[in-house]
């Protein structure tokens, strides 16, 4: 497999015979959610209104099928009740809101549908789309597929996971569709794995370890990274992209003029 470009959004791709890698991306993580409830639409429009590159955002199957943006293995953080995903459909999720645990002022906040995030960003945003296994689910690929390839994304959408079974899936569905593989430990030879990107946390960022990915044409996103030392040093190191809670004190840092090393 060759994998697919992901460069994309306000920092240009690396133009033929640049000596250095490409500038470091901007990703909201689970949208602006310092700022707003994470996986709401709020927090999506907030990210975008700051400029971000890219969204991360957390996709389950509900027990209808509907998938709908939620990290936790149930409800209760965000909305106060025990019960998981896939134990509730569509119009039963509606009559929850998940805004007030994080502050009265998103009294209210529905649950978006992966639908009805396309719709928002409208592409306008690269999307970062982690899918979620809770064990219950039936059509999760097949429907997140059929979604993203309807919404026109091309390499402005990621389908990610902890599950290479799962992003192998996606690969025979549709070949072209971006994927990575998310790791709290070494992936191991980035050459070998037939993937577009990985998704490392940030103790993984080590220049051995990106220099290879780059070499393989395999983007680095890593996550969760809210210190502007961190964010230094990541940016100096050439990631693809830092996933972050503060997009726009990421942004600051960017502009400061982080120089990236030899491509």
């Amino acid at each position: 497999m060759t994998p697919t470009r992901l460069w994309q959004g306000r920092s240009a791709p690396r133009p033929s015979g640049a000596d250095t890698a490409p500038p470091t991306l901007v990703t909201a993580h689970r949208g602006s959610s310092a700022e707003a409830p994470e996986n709401t639409l709020s927090a999506i429009r907030l990210a975008m209104a700051q400029g971000a590159d890219w969204i991360e955002i957390d996709v389950q199957e509900a027990g209808d099928g509907t998938l709908i943006l939620l990290h936790d293995r149930d409800l209760r953080r965000v909305a106060g009740d025990p019960r998981r995903a896939w134990e509730l459909d569509r119009a039963s999720l509606a009559r929850l809101e998940v805004g007030t645990w994080f502050s009265p002022d998103f009294a209210g906040e529905p649950i978006p549908t992966l639908s009805e995030v396309l719709e928002v960003t409208g592409g306008r945003v690269g999307l970062n789309i982690e899918l979620k296994r809770h064990g219950r689910e039936r059509r999760l690929v097949e429907t997140a597929v059929s979604l993203v390839q309807a919404a026109s994304l091309g390499t402005r959408g990621l389908l990610t996971c902890t599950d290479l079974d799962t992003l192998y899936r996606i690969q025979m569905l549709a070949p072209g569709l971006p994927i990575g593989w998310i790791r709290d430990a070494d992936p191991g030879d980035p050459r070998g794995l037939g993937l577009d990107a990985l998704s490392l946390h940030r103790s993984l960022a080590r220049p051995r370890l990106i220099h290879a990915c780059r070499e393989a044409g395999v983007e680095t996103h890593i996550w969760t990274v809210n210190a502007r030392a961190e964010m230094v040093r990541l940016a100096a190191l050439g990631v693809t992209s830092i996933i972050t809670d503060v997009p726009t004190r990421l942004r600051a840092v960017l502009a400061g003029g982080v120089t990236p090393p030899p491509a």
